[in-house]
């Protein structure tokens, strides 16, 4: 019997649950806790971890296993073009990367995440992965409460940690800055899409995440969580109320997502370049210390502002890192830029973060905005993790940046875009009227007896009574 070829989103058969669920349960776990097992590990952020990254192998794996792929392997196209295409170009800077190995290592780590998130997403589906990943934050923020409360020498940061950290709450995440990340990541999925959560468990997670929040001292994620809530909220409203009404072609759309593209690309540029960005970054005092990194990324950049140093060839090469001789003092101990944008202009180029910027916020709000059916607090939940995500790239880095916690979490309110996207798309099928008949053409009533059927031959029993 042949078999009809089946569409990239056809999920229709039965995948492997329980080993799909398994492999989301190593996946937040592996993430969550990240930042205590680098620090337990090396300082690489994760680079040279053998057991991590054997636990994302097993993880991978587990993914693949779940979606049978000798049956389907269509199934295997589970990410989104436009993020297909911001790892094609991290892969293509390898060609000029200053170390090859060590950006292959990287690259390998981010891909095998990236993929691994969009699979089981799409195998466990929306409702599933929001409870899942609901319940992981709340395991996490009890932690947190409980090692910072009963072993305070570890859960608080203490006057032998860096200046101006003594007091700060941190828990079992390490520092207080991911303390404050995986709080206002709680807050927020918990703030939208109850679905059958009782409001009492909605409420106590919300004021336990912002608790510890404001313990934290995290200034970046207090002040991004406020604007994340309220802007998400402003994306769904907008889909309600406008979202069919201002329907634009796809020639328009394509147009709008050019100029976007063209405006970040001379935003970033000309911003490096201007006085007010020198100057900015010539202060020490700025950002606590902050600026002190960014100084050598920029003066790096404006000389390699299109290729930049290839991805994962920045940081962490030992002595042929291009930043190696502004490293003195405490900067020898930093790994990372402290800025996604800044992180992924001196790896990947200009070109590269605007791709990759297109794929992670362009695209996703485009979706979002223009694409009447999504459920308002579904549409709000997404919209918010994206934007936090993005924004929290300001004073931290996790763009496109292996399985740090603001990456894969992006990733997943991507994931669940996608899905609730499929969604849409089905119920609109659903509800679409059946077609009506062309002029000149007789509608054919429905019937399971196959056309042109020739007459029986011979008598027919009689299946009156006699």
């Amino acid at each position: 019997m042949a078999i009809r070829a089946r569409s990239i989103t056809d999920f229709s058969h039965p995948v492997r649950l329980p080993v799909a669920m398994a492999g989301m349960v190593g996946l937040l776990a592996l993430t969550l806790l990240g930042p205590a097992m680098t620090i337990l590990g090396d300082n690489a952020e994760g680079a040279g971890n053998l057991g991590r990254q054997a636990g994302y192998l097993v993880v991978f794996a587990l993914a693949v296993l779940a979606m049978r792929p000798v049956r389907h392997p269509e199934r295997l196209a589970v990410v989104p073009w436009p993020l297909v295409v911001a790892l094609g170009w991290c892969w293509l800077s390898l060609l000029w990367a200053i170390d090859p190995g060590v950006g292959v290592r990287r690259l390998i780590l981010t891909s095998l995440v990236l993929w691994s998130v969009f699979a089981l997403v799409r195998q466990l589906g929306y409702e599933r992965t929001l409870l899942m990943v609901r319940c992981a934050l709340i395991l996490v923020l009890i932690a947190n409460f409980a090692t910072s409360l009963l072993f305070p020498t570890i859960g608080i940061h203490q006057p032998a940690d860096a200046d101006g950290l003594a007091g700060d709450w941190r828990g079992m995440m390490a520092h207080k800055n991911f303390a404050g990340l995986i709080s206002a990541l709680t807050i927020i999925v918990f703030a939208f899409d109850r679905r059958k959560l009782p409001y009492w468990a909605m409420g106590s997670a919300i004021v336990g995440a912002g608790v510890f929040l404001i313990l934290s001292s995290s200034k970046t994620s207090i002040g991004l969580i406020i604007v994340a809530l309220i802007l998400g909220f402003g994306v769904a409203l907008f889909n309600r109320r406008y979202a069919t009404v201002l329907r634009f072609s796809r020639h328009a759309r394509i147009g709008i997502a050019a100029t976007l593209i063209a405006v970040l690309a001379v935003a970033f540029h000309f911003g490096m370049q201007s006085d007010t960005m020198l100057n900015y970054v010539s202060d020490p005092s700025n950002l606590t210390g902050r600026t002190t990194i960014w100084k050598p990324m920029v003066h790096y950049y404006l000389g390699n502002p299109m290729l930049g140093a290839g991805y994962g060839s920045f940081w962490n090469i030992n002595a042929t890192s291009p930043i190696e001789s502004e490293q003195v003092g405490w900067l020898r101990t930093v790994t990372q830029g402290h800025n996604g944008f800044l992180d992924l202009m001196v790896t990947i180029g200009l070109p590269g973060l605007i791709i990759v910027l297109a794929a992670t916020l362009i695209w996703p709000l485009g979706r979002l905005l223009a694409r009447p059916g999504f459920r308002f607090a579904a549409c709000a939940l997404i919209a918010s993790m994206v934007i936090f995500c993005i924004g929290h790239n300001g004073t931290e880095s996790s763009l496109f940046d292996r399985d740090t916690i603001g990456q894969v979490f992006l990733m997943l309110a991507l994931a669940l875009l996608a899905n609730a996207e499929e969604g849409v798309v089905l119920s609109r099928r659903a509800n679409r009227p059946p077609s009506l008949p062309t002029p000149g053409r007789v509608a054919r009533p429905h019937s399971d007896e196959r056309r042109n059927r020739p007459a029986r031959r011979g008598p027919l029993r009689d299946a009156r009574s006699s």
